[in-house]
């Protein structure tokens, strides 16, 4: 659909360049803006665990590796490609030879389902990056406008893209950061959102954020779930087979589907990046979801930091891109007033919706 001049986000999206978001995140208010000044990138080499471990310290769900030795990148790893791997270990090492042994690290497992004299903890990252194929490494140009990021989010199906400076015929192209998905939700929310106008100012109006999430088609109600006392590997399980990045924690003992929590790709940095972390993976859902959501809690100073990642069908999508953007989050799930889940909106169902009217 043709740029009408009643919709402001192609204007707002023409006129920032991925660069000036990457470079200048204080500036356009995204949640990109507590990221490193320095963008991350992992040296091929790291083994599974480090590299899981850079993701979480760097608070980051995705970096590009970069192999010397080729001179350049040779893929994306993601928490998707970790679990791929984990899953593929583990598939290969008896489930009762791994839950009854204590002392068992997640080295100790790998290198009893992998061969050569390293074993698994040599297992360098260039060797699980794409694993999952659902991330490839896709790049633009950081003189390119954020509309092209949002069309291709769209028609390739890729949430974050590698953006690269243009240094001259000679100088080659420079690593500058990453866009993604949440990088123009915020952005979107920073120049529409509750929050983008001051005081005795008028909002800029927004048609399209004004619709339900109903209207749009939105509400899908095909909720892919687990229950509390299924175990965490079950969920990851259930992701990687889906090709999903989160599963619903959903009560269904009255038949009411009562949404109670998540579980998402990133809660893997949990089981991956501490030591002894992979016992977690036996755990219940419901336990795993609660003592992680409290620890996060505590991170931030005893303050209640656990957002409510929860809409209505009622609710407009201009408010769900706005609570994405407020959470930090990648989804939100849509509830009936009396808790009963019947949707999930991601933000590739966001990029979707814009990109299709553009």
């Amino acid at each position: 659909m043709a740029e009408t001049p009643e919709d402001p986000v192609p204007g707002i999206l023409s006129a920032i360049t991925c660069g000036e978001v990457i470079l200048s995140p204080d500036q356009f208010a995204t949640r990109e803006s507590t990221r490193p000044t320095v963008p991350v990138c992992l040296d091929s080499e790291l083994s599974v665990q480090e590299g899981c471990a850079a993701l979480a310290a760097h608070r980051v769900s995705s970096a590009p590796v970069y192999d010397e030795k080729a001179g350049g990148f040779v893929g994306m790893l993601d928490y998707r490609d970790l679990v791929a791997y984990i899953l593929a270990v583990l598939h290969k090492v008896p489930a009762d030879r791994i839950s009854a042994d204590a002392d068992l690290e997640l080295t100790d497992i790998i290198r009893q389902a992998t061969t050569g004299p390293q074993g698994t903890a040599g297992v360098p990252i260039k060797l699980v990056a794409n694993l999952s194929k659902l991330n490839p490494l896709a790049h633009l140009y950081s003189t390119e406008p954020v509309l092209t990021a949002v069309k291709t989010f769209a028609r390739d199906k890729v949430h974050r893209l590698v953006v690269l400076r243009q240094e001259g015929a000679a100088g080659g192209d420079t690593f500058v950061g990453i866009i993604s998905q949440s990088t123009v939700a915020a952005l979107i929310a920073s120049r529409l959102g509750k929050l983008s106008t001051k005081p005795g100012q008028p909002r800029t109006s927004w048609p399209l954020g004004e619709k339900t999430l109903a209207d749009l088609g939105l509400v899908k109600g095909d909720v892919i779930s687990i229950s509390p006392e299924d175990q965490v590997l079950e969920a990851l399980y259930l992701m990687h087979e889906k090709k999903i990045s989160s599963v619903g924690i959903v009560d269904r003992s009255e038949g009411d589907n009562l949404l109670l929590g998540s579980i998402s790709m990133t809660d893997i940095k949990e089981i991956l990046a501490r030591r002894g972390g992979w016992k977690r993976l036996f755990d219940s859902a419901m336990h795993f979801f609660g003592d992680l959501r409290a620890e996060q809690g505590l991170q931030h100073h005893g303050d209640d930091r656990v957002p409510s990642f929860t809409v209505h069908p009622g609710t407009t999508l201009g408010s769900a891109v706005e609570k994405i953007a407020a959470t930090r989050s990648h989804r939100v799930w849509v509830v009936e007033k009396d808790g009963k889940v019947v949707g999930v909106v991601s933000l590739s169902d966001v990029m979707a919706v814009i990109a299709a009217r553009l």
